[in-house]
């Protein structure tokens, strides 16, 4: 209720006097309905803030309360998802195809160890590399000898590579083999092209040939007496003849001798190695060598499958009595100058490679370990001179080019140093870490 009201109430009531009006003349009355309507609504206000305030509390807790019972993760506690970090595929650093009288010997120097499929076709062999990166372009190339041509490509195929050697003439027989090569893995694949000779008999000429003499006519001779005689009346008849005696069926089904399938010893000790089954390997091989003697494709395995299981002593021990008997075997003397720079017996295998040394051209991973035990021996100036001649033979072989950088750099011949680091660098088979080397050094030669 409002005062104003009451009082204007209380006079009407009253009856109050004019002059008592007067003092009160100036007031109007308040319409009480519009106040009680804005009072109303102002409480319904208040009210429906506060219910929905309470509303909003109870969704707030409810919520917390769902995810305590649930489990529900918050923000905080989602971790990031882990990096997943990708290992580089494996890389063909280098193909070094070599030419002899033999034959074709392909090396390709791959940066780890990898499986790999063979396929055999009428007259192709190829071998697919899974997941294999090849540096630089494809490379190919043909071998033609005794009549008989070879030609061979290295390719990537999609993700793989892809090795594949076409022969024309007789089969083809490739031998391949994955061996470690220090810190890196080679597969050779070795082609013979050189037949075994063949005896041909002797071509007699027409006129060399003896006349024919007529066959000489006998007389023939007379007849017995008893011939022309006649025949008796009282002859007794011819007696018959015997029939021949029945043959005897066999007893039984006829005896069948199946002998199992044995694989050559080689192929089993090859595929022992392949497996890492190194005592398994050695144990045949040393089985072969016992039979065949010096057959020198079983003393280069069974030496590769010491030197793969480890057995450093034992190949020095026994491979330097082997080679005596072939000095000039250039794999036997690699693999035992390779045994020697393990053992750390660098200036042996020095010696080693010195002995007997093949043609660079037609094997220069032989002078590349030449070249590389000179460095470890500290015989720069012979290094440099080694890698001049590898260098000349061929010019992109970037490995060689920072041999011979890291030579003229000892020898203080730092200008050449400089430019052939530089060399090594537009060439291919480096990895990132020499790649890097080679650049910081023909920087610091003056070589930008």
């Amino acid at each position: 209720m409002s005062l104003v009201n009451d009082m204007l109430r209380d006079l009407e009531e009253r009856r109050a006097a004019p002059a008592e009006r007067l003092q009160l003349d100036g007031l109007q009355a308040v319409d009480e309905a519009a106040a009680a309507r804005r009072e109303r609504a102002e409480r319904i206000r208040r009210g429906s803030i506060w219910m929905a305030a309470v509303i909003l509390i109870g969704l707030l807790v409810g919520l917390m309360i769902g995810r305590v019972v649930k489990g529900v993760p918050t923000l905080a506690s989602v971790t990031p998802p882990a990096t997943v970090t990708v290992a580089p595929a494996a890389q063909v650093l280098e193909v070094l195809p070599q030419h002899d009288a033999r034959g074709l010997v392909l090396q390709i120097l791959l940066d780890r160890s990898v499986p790999y499929q063979r396929t055999e076709e009428s007259g192709a062999v190829s071998l697919r590399l899974p997941g294999v990166a090849l540096t630089g372009e494809a490379q190919r190339g043909r071998v033609q000898r005794d009549g008989r041509s070879l030609s061979w490509r290295v390719e990537a195929q999609g993700a793989d590579v892809q090795v594949l050697l076409v022969g024309l003439g007789e089969g083809l027989e490739v031998r391949d083999r994955l061996e470690p090569a220090g810190d890196r893995w080679v597969l050779w694949l070795e082609v013979p092209l050189t037949a075994a000779p063949v005896e041909s008999e002797p071509v007699v000429e027409l006129d060399q040939l003896p006349a024919a003499e007529p066959p000489a006519v006998q007389a023939e001779p007379a007849l017995p007496a008893w011939a022309n005689a006649p025949l008796p009346t009282d002859a007794p008849a011819p007696a018959a003849a015997a029939e021949p005696a029945a043959v005897a069926p066999p007893s039984g089904p006829p005896q069948v001798s199946v002998t199992p399938y044995r694989p050559d010893g080689l192929a089993q000790a090859r595929q022992a190695l392949q497996d890492g089954d190194y005592p398994r390997a050695i144990r045949e091989l040393e089985t072969l060598q016992k039979s065949r003697g010096r057959d020198p494709e079983v003393l280069r395995w069974l030496a590769r499958a010491y030197l793969a299981a480890g057995e450093q002593q034992r190949l020095l021990s026994w491979l330097p009595a082997q080679l005596a008997q072939m000095p000039h075997d250039s794999e036997l003397r690699l693999l035992l100058a390779r045994t020697q720079l393990q053992a750390g017996a660098t200036k042996d295998a020095v010696a080693t490679l010195e002995q007997n040394a093949p043609v660079l051209e037609q094997e220069p991973t032989y002078f590349a370990l030449l070249a590389a035990s000179y460095q470890q021996t500290g015989q720069w100036q012979e290094s440099a001179a080694l890698y001049r001649r590898m260098t000349a033979l061929r010019p992109s072989q970037s490995t060689w080019q920072l041999g011979l950088a890291i030579a003229l750099e000892q020898l203080d011949q730092s200008a050449e140093a400089a430019r052939h680091y530089r060399l090594a660098l537009q060439g291919l088979g480096l990895d990132d870490s020499a790649r890097r080397f080679a650049s910081e050094r023909a920087t610091a030669l003056g070589g930008r």
